[in-house]
């Protein structure tokens, strides 16, 4: 099944705070380090998998994978971030 959000983290926020994303994206099941964009369980396009992107509107999450493992997967994504970032991350509409 596809899926897309954008969480609230900006473009433009600070470096030390892009590279505490870079340590939380490393830390996620499936991660997928040897691809030029962050992946997680495969690369697009592909059967499964969880892409981001940095967009003008926030960080764009693309995937696709069942709606259990997006829906946790994406609550442990938010919840990791928020702890490090020290501010709530959460979809970028609400």
């Amino acid at each position: 099944m596809r899926h897309t959000i954008t969480l609230n983290i900006r473009y433009d926020w600070p470096e030390s705070d892009w590279q505490k994303i870079a340590a939380v994206y490393e830390s996620l099941p499936g991660w997928q380090g040897d691809q030029p964009t962050a992946s997680w369980f495969g690369v697009c396009g592909g059967e499964q998998y969880i892409i981001a992107s940095v967009e003008p509107s926030g960080v764009l999450f693309e995937g696709n994978v069942d709606e259990r493992l997006w829906a946790g997967w994406l609550t442990m994504l938010c919840a990791r971030l928020s702890l490090v970032l020290d501010r709530e991350v959460h979809d970028a509409e609400m």
